[in-house]
């Protein structure tokens, strides 16, 4: 459990402090004998034509080595290719990366760069320019450069473009320094470079490159999020570039997906797809604050000869009870689900990005028309808002619950028909276990099977179901099964609730989420099987309590051997869904643990835990 204490405060202000005034040094250092240029001249040419400077400081870039001493990097194998940030909080990773390299000393770099400003006229930029950097020069490979853009109208000369790009210009000492004489053929990529455009550059590149080229992309990862929100997007991330599973890479949370795209095509070509190390890691880490806001996470893979990782990674983030009518539609009006999950999605809605399975209970149906109805409470949801809910990455949901059917029998497949025109799978009955209670999804290779059970107005037919859960086991490598249950309101789990998780689990469930109560119950590991008594209300209009208006939203990453657990806390104020702050987490999650039945498992300060597939 975290502890926010005055010391640790205190570090984190003096940190944060220190490296923004080293930036800012950085951005208006004025002292001649460290700005760097970058002109348009063959190697034998030392006019300074100067284009623009470059905000490069080398107490900042000596640091970076003296870090990376500590922990040097030492590979046996031929380093082909590897990513490294940009931004420079860790820039030692960029140092031990280059200085890894210096055995080989190749003769040449391709640095790849997100065109971030999409200055480029075209897909990629590119320029055969000198670098005047705090280490000395460094030159483009400027007939490699001219062959690039001369083979296709994809390629464009931009000397403005390259040397007003930080991916290029940040990570360019550190070749200076690591591997003078080294050249370099600089490219930036648009973020809407098309997939046979990245195959055409790869194959080309492989083509005109000397042998011993190393291909490194300068990116950057999970963007604005806080640490437990980071490592979640980064564990899918990892499995995602280690298995070389390149249809998923546009999916992931990054800065740019074509950079990396293109470095896996490269390391495809050379026979290079194995990963000899890695180094994951965010700035939280970096600054020693696990409640640190709004921060970057960073990957740096050594590719070298060998195949990919056989192994497979696939995530879901779980919300609890979305009801869209009532008050929380008169709230939203014209403006719709922004109104309710802009505030979580964050900045470039990237909370929601980079997920696999983005699911939740579906609190009503989806119709046209309201109908006359003896039910006291009755929900029926816009159908205009499930195309909306699939634009925040919602691609699954449960149906099985007891307002399923508030507008009807007729209801249903009108909902159905609504979110399969939304691209929003479903699964589950509100009255049966039945066939359609059954989804079977296949991501990478790994076959999850969903259970959608309802035990609310009508106790269940443990036979039926478990004869489900059977077959559902036999045919998929992981089970989740999302139920309807509990009572109302009570914030610890009813004994039926626990008998059927236990049960369910004895007979091949492997994760279950719960839901029904409005507030968020414990969790229990049973068996080495997660289980969620209920995540509470995320979209809701119970503001009657603070219970009500707490929830959580899991994040689960399948593998092989377990799975990864990571959980965020969230509270709603009138139905705008947020994080809670780091205090307001502290609180929650203290008495959540205190409650729950963990047994020899402990959250670590990112709220993760894994658990591991053993016999159940």
């Amino acid at each position: 459990m975290k502890k926010i204490v005055v010391y640790s405060t205190l570090f984190f202000g003096i940190t944060v402090f220190a490296v923004l005034s080293v930036c800012f040094a950085f951005l208006f250092s004025q002292n001649n004998t460290f700005i760097p240029f970058i002109s348009h001249h063959t190697p034998n040419d030392d006019s300074q034509n100067v284009l623009t400077t470059a905000p490069w400081d080398i107490d900042l870039y000596n640091s970076f080595y003296i870090r990376a001493d500590r922990d040097p990097i030492d590979i046996l194998e031929k380093i082909k290719g590897g990513i490294v940030p940009h931004h420079l909080l860790a820039g030692h990773l960029d140092a031990q990366f280059f200085e890894s390299l210096k055995k080989q000393h190749p003769s040449t770099i391709v640095l790849i760069s997100p065109d971030h400003f999409s200055r480029g006229n075209s897909a990629v930029s590119t320029a055969p320019a000198t670098w005047k950097t705090p280490y000395g020069k460094v030159y483009a490979d400027v007939a490699r450069v001219q062959a690039l853009a001369a083979v296709t109208s994809t390629i464009t000369i931009r000397e403005d473009v390259l040397a007003e790009e930080h991916g290029i210009y940040g990570v360019i000492p550190f070749i200076a320094k690591s591997l003078p004489g080294t050249h370099v053929i600089p490219l930036t990529l648009k973020v809407d470079i098309t997939e046979e455009d990245i195959i055409s550059l790869a194959v080309f590149l492989e083509d005109i490159l000397p042998k011993d080229a190393v291909i490194v992309a300068s990116v950057d990862f999970s963007h604005y999020q806080t640490s437990p929100v980071a490592t979640f997007h980064d564990e899918r991330m990892t499995g995602v570039i280690r298995s070389f599973d390149y249809d998923r890479v546009g999916s992931l949370e990054i800065d740019s997906p074509p950079s990396v795209r293109l470095v896996m095509k490269l390391m495809e070509e050379y026979g290079t797809q194995k990963v000899a190390r890695e180094i994951s890691l965010n700035a939280a880490d970096l600054v020693g604050n696990p409640d640190a806001q709004n921060i970057t996470s960073y990957y740096t893979p050594y590719f070298v000869k060998g195949e990919p990782a056989d192994t497979k990674t696939v995530s879901m983030l779980s919300v609890g009870d979305m009801m869209l009518d009532r008050s929380v539609a008169l709230k939203m009006g014209s403006t719709g689900l922004s109104l309710v999950l802009d505030t979580l999605a964050g900045n470039e809605g990237r909370f929601f990005r980079g997920i696999d399975i983005i699911s939740g209970n579906l609190e009503g149906p989806f119709v046209q028309k309201r109908i006359e109805t003896s039910k006291e409470i009755a929900f029926r949801f816009d159908p205009r808002l499930a195309p909306q809910l699939r634009s925040y990455g919602f691609n699954m949901v449960t149906l099985a619950n007891n307002h399923m059917l508030d507008m009807g029998r007729a209801g249903v497949p009108e909902t159905k028909s609504v979110l399969k025109k939304a691209g929003i799978d479903f699964y589950g009955d509100a009255y049966e276990v039945a066939t359609s209670s059954l989804l079977y999804k296949e991501i990478d290779g790994m076959r999850i099977a969903f259970l959608g059970f309802n035990d609310t107005f009508n106790s269940l037919n443990e036979a039926t179901a478990i004869a489900l859960i059977e077959e559902a086991k036999d045919q998929s490598d992981v089970v989740v099964l999302n139920i309807h249950w509990g009572v109302e309101y009570q914030e610890s789990s009813h004994p039926r609730q626990q008998y059927l998780a236990h049960l369910f689990i004895d007979h091949g469930v492997d994760l279950i989420i719960g839901h029904h109560p409005h507030v968020v119950q414990e969790m229990e590991i049973y068996n080495n099987r997660p289980i969620f008594y209920s995540l509470g209300n995320f979209i809701f209009d119970q503001y009657f309590s603070v219970p009500t208006q707490q929830g959580f939203t899991v994040g689960s990453v399948f593998h092989d051997d377990g799975i990864s657990l990571y959980l965020f806390p969230v509270v709603s104020r009138q139905s705008v869904v947020r994080q809670m702050t780091p205090e307001e987490e502290d609180a929650f999650l203290a008495k959540f643990i205190d409650r729950s039945r963990l047994g020899q498992y402990t959250l670590d300060k990112k709220n993760h835990l894994f658990i591991p597939f053993s016999s159940n």
